[in-house]
């Protein structure tokens, strides 16, 4: 993202969001290899989950999370309405699927690690949520 954020931080940038940088054409690349990278990490936690015992929510959750990252980079949100309402809900049903699997893990175990990993989410959440591009409020870039 950094990198990303180092080819290209114009206006337009500013005001589509990360979603810019899977359509722009410097970008696309390095967000498909970022985005790749998390698939994995997320696909091998929730084996690891799955084996260890979690709940099948959560390990579940974690694998059509990981999915979902694929949906948003399939998606350009500048393709019309269609792709772009699709780009939307994908985006919007990851974010609350974090929601609830990080709940979940800290209703499972809770611990000092449990709790802060919900506190970064939400606060990500929080910066993500006030940077969309129809409030025009640019935290994330």
């Amino acid at each position: 993202m950094a990198w990303c954020l180092i080819l290209n931080h114009g206006p337009t940038a500013e005001n589509d969001g990360i979603s810019f940088y899977g359509v722009y054409h410097e970008t696309v690349a390095l967000l498909i290899g970022g985005y790749a990278a998390a698939f994995v990490g997320l696909w091998r936690t929730s084996t690891h989950f799955k084996v260890s015992g979690v709940s099948t929510f959560t390990w579940v959750g974690l694998r059509v999370i990981a999915i979902l990252l694929f949906v948003l980079l399939a998606t350009p949100f500048n393709r019309g309405a269609f792709l772009d309402g699709t780009h939307m809900v994908a985006g919007v049903l990851g974010s609350l699927l974090e929601l609830e699997v990080a709940l979940q893990l800290v209703r499972e175990s809770r611990s000092l690690r449990t709790v802060l990993g919900l506190a970064v989410l939400l606060l990500g959440a929080g910066m993500a949520a006030a940077s969309l591009p129809d409030w025009h409020f640019a935290y994330l870039l």
